[in-house]
């Protein structure tokens, strides 16, 4: 599982270090770096941008901000003296996987059409809408690699009971296939479109074991318990982590786990390059701490017992 591990943090490490790439190729398209090159006042300078949709302008500002592009003095902005280091070597370089380079590409173009309009039909990042395009997106094998992470993490086998929390497409059948015939999977997804997609699929692959649900996770009240809870990419979409922690550890069976799936801000300095195009999103809220993770932990109430693997998994057990 280490080479998983391994790949997984590679693979994630490097979308951020390229998304900071492309806001920078941003910074000179839209001619913001060379406004810049000038202390401007903050709001002033966001007004006079022939940017139609402003708040995506102003998100950007915020995000070179946040990466020390540019500088921020009350209410004074202006280019900051900035070098950036790409690193790449043959260690990591083995790790790394070609499959999502092209899927973010197509998202760095959304970004013209959302600085426009936020409503444009070009932005394919609407869960329901374009359910077609994030299939795409969660069956790359970077995606498989951490449902395989997930599966040796959580001991996955017949008779166990998993609930998935913002299941997706890909993962009942690639989770399911591990419980069944005896086990049980529970799905829940708040896109019918994206629930659609792999409803075909669990019934083309006859498992019956699988059950998918159409829920908001924030206000789910399940009624039974569960040896594993899963929450792969999902914590970012939440604006309060709280409550659902303090429900998974309320459901949870006992040495039960919770495995938790997500580039968290404390380990990938870059991340809020990231972020940034994700926020092309409307549910998209921003990648979580690791610490708030574990705040939310304490305040459940439940004993615990806490362990990482790498830098983007958390496995978490019900004492």
């Amino acid at each position: 599982m280490k080479s998983l591990i391994r790949k997984l943090d590679e693979n994630i490490s490097a979308m951020a270090q390229i998304s900071v790439i492309h806001l920078f190729q941003l910074g000179l398209k839209y001619g913001i770096f060379r406004k810049l090159s000038e202390e401007q006042a903050y709001n002033s300078f966001i007004n006079s941008m022939s940017f139609g949709n402003k708040a995506l302008l102003k998100n950007l500002i915020d995000t070179y901000i946040q990466l020390g592009i540019i500088k921020k003095e009350g209410e004074t902005i202006s280019l900051n003296e900035f070098e950036y280091l790409l690193e790449l070597s043959p260690e990591n370089a083995k790790y790394l996987l070609p499959g999502w380079v092209p899927i973010f590409e197509e998202i760095y173009k959304m970004v013209d059409y959302a600085s426009i309009t936020p409503e444009h039909p070009k932005i394919l990042m609407d869960f329901d809408k374009d359910a077609d395009f994030w299939d795409m997106r969660l069956s790359l094998e970077f995606n498989s690699i951490y449902r395989k992470i997930i599966a040796e993490a959580g001991k996955l086998q017949d008779e166990m009971r998993v609930l998935d929390l913002g299941c997706g497409s890909v993962s009942p059948l690639e989770i399911g296939q591990f419980l069944g015939p005896n086990g049980k999977y529970v799905g829940i997804d708040f896109s019918p479109g994206i629930l659609s997609i792999a409803e075909s699929r669990i019934k083309s692959a006859g498992f019956d074991w699988v059950i998918l649900k159409e829920m908001d996770i924030r206000k789910i009240m399940p009624k039974n318990r569960y040896d594993v809870v899963i929450m792969s990419f999902v914590l970012e979409y939440l604006d309060s982590i709280n409550r659902v922690i303090k429900t998974v550890m309320d459901i949870l069976e006992e040495n039960g786990k919770l495995i938790i799936v997500e580039p968290f801000k404390e380990n990938y300095p870059n991340i809020p390059a990231w972020e940034f195009f994700e926020s092309l999103s409307k549910e998209f809220i921003g990648f979580p701490y690791k610490s708030s993770i574990l705040s939310a932990l304490e305040s459940s109430n439940a004993e615990f017992k806490f362990s990482e693997l790498g830098k983007s998994v958390l496995v978490i057990k019900k004492m």
